[in-house]
């Protein structure tokens, strides 16, 4: 497969990703501060625009939306990984089904353009679209090594928001933990998995390592790993020399290992630490798969910002 579409398919997958985590990040933290009255509200935003990897000089409710929703400028914003998904989807047309495109330049061209007044509404068509996006894909598209670099972008950026949306439960003192499960779309498959226990262990545990659930961190390495090793060519070369995509593997096997291994409670007490582990990882990962696969000559043509 050319490595211009290769690389297309990856970042189609990571953006749309992108965009419906963080449609689901913002719904969750919203609803947190209305809840939280004791939250410092410019402490609160701005600990969460860090997360995001995002700064400004005077956070606020409208300025958590404006960068992470609205604002084309905005790299972090869902209107920007829209546009992202759509400029990559461009970039590979000839592999990818009319019915694909059609979701992707659809939903480019019908963002709300006011949605001041019906923020919680944008999150939920947000999370449609790329649920939309998903099934066509699924249902549409040839499953080669293609569709293997598109799921396997998603799975790296399921992994990391996941992380990111577990880290976010340490920045306020209420009982987040509900509404992160409802974040993650999990709340109702924990209640059945758990008969309504919501102690930290149980849906840490769930949120981290339960290999069944979809948006789990665990369920993400494991598809990107699965992905990885279909698309890799032998461990070595006939020349004899390791291949590189390699590396990606061994940092994905760490760390699914030390996810798996570590207590339980060791993990509670160090949660940041880990999830930045977990995004570290994510990020070091892309950057294996892309000097692995992708054209390297023109690396300001694509917007590959990080994650952290």
């Amino acid at each position: 497969m050319l490595s211009r579409i290769a690389e297309s398919l990856f970042w189609i997958g990571r953006y749309i990703e992108r965009a419906e985590a963080t449609a689901r990040f913002l719904d969750v933290h919203l609803r947190l501060l209305v809840e939280d009255p004791w939250t410092s509200e410019p402490d609160a935003c701005g600990d969460l625009l860090s997360l995001m990897g995002v700064q400004s000089d005077e956070p606020s409710r409208d300025e958590l939306i404006r960068l992470l929703s609205d604002d084309p400028a905005s790299p972090a914003s869902i209107v920007s990984c829209w546009r992202y998904a759509r400029d990559n989807a461009r970039r590979a047309r000839e592999v990818i089904p009319s019915e694909v495109w059609e979701v992707i330049n659809t939903t480019w061209h019908q963002v709300p353009v006011d949605r001041r007044d019906r923020r919680i509404s944008f999150f939920e068509w947000a999370r449609g679209r790329s649920a939309l996006f998903s099934g066509t894909a699924r249902g549409s598209m040839v499953h080669d090594d293609g569709w293997q670099f598109l799921i396997m972008g998603r799975h790296l950026e399921q992994a990391d928001m996941t992380s990111r949306l577990v880290a976010a439960s340490t920045l306020v003192e209420t009982n987040p933990w509900p509404a992160v499960l409802r974040g993650c779309g999990a709340h109702d498959a924990f209640l059945r998995m758990y008969r309504g226990v919501q102690a930290d262990r149980e849906v840490a545990e769930f949120l981290l390592l339960d290999q069944r659930f979809p948006r789990s961190i665990m369920y993400g390495l494991d598809g990107v790993e699965r992905s990885l090793e279909m698309i890799t060519p032998a461990r070595h070369t006939a020349a004899g020399r390791r291949h590189e995509a390699h590396d990606a593997l061994q940092l994905i096997g760490k760390m699914r290992a030390e996810l798996t291994y570590t207590p339980m409670p060791e993990i509670l007490e160090q949660l940041n630490e880990r999830m930045a582990d977990v995004q570290s990882t994510c990020d070091a990962a892309t950057k294996i798969i892309s000097s692995s696969f992708f054209s390297v000559d023109d690396l300001t043509a694509w917007t590959t910002e990080g994650t952290r």
